[in-house]
């Protein structure tokens, strides 16, 4: 009898980077403003927001290669992430996350009137291994 081989196969981690945003808008209004600035296509994902119970928007058609999603930190008096508790929303940009497209949608985030503070946060401070939403 031939003895099998298993061999363990292991995914590639998919990159990704987070955009901590504290801004005075709805997540509805944020959502229209951040679409028209950076041409983007954000849109429900009642699938991540099921999971984490907090308004979720997903752009994965956009950009080949990238996933963008917008998480609302805060909900009913509660916080998806305690260490931001300061922070409102959460841009994660997964997949092809070069630096170039990252200061260029810091750029025009910042374009948005109502958006005070915008900051990359590494998502070891999270605890975070893998994107909410992957590609």
């Amino acid at each position: 009898m031939a003895s099998s081989k298993k061999q363990l196969l292991k995914d590639e981690p998919t990159e990704f980077m987070l955009l901590a945003i504290a801004s005075s808008l709805s997540i509805s209004q944020m959502v229209w403003n951040i679409n028209q600035a950076c041409t983007i296509s954000l849109t429900h994902n009642t699938e991540l927001e099921d999971i984490l119970g907090f308004p979720s928007f997903t752009d994965r058609q956009t950009f080949a290669g990238r996933v963008i999603t917008l998480i609302g930190n805060k909900v009913s008096g509660r916080i998806l992430h305690a260490k931001l508790s300061n922070i409102d929303f959460i841009m994660e940009i997964s997949g092809d996350t070069d630096e170039q497209f990252i200061a260029d949608t810091i750029k025009r985030l910042k374009s948005i009137k109502g958006i005070q503070v915008i900051t990359s946060v590494q998502p070891s401070l999270l605890k975070l291994k893998d994107p909410y939403c992957a590609e």
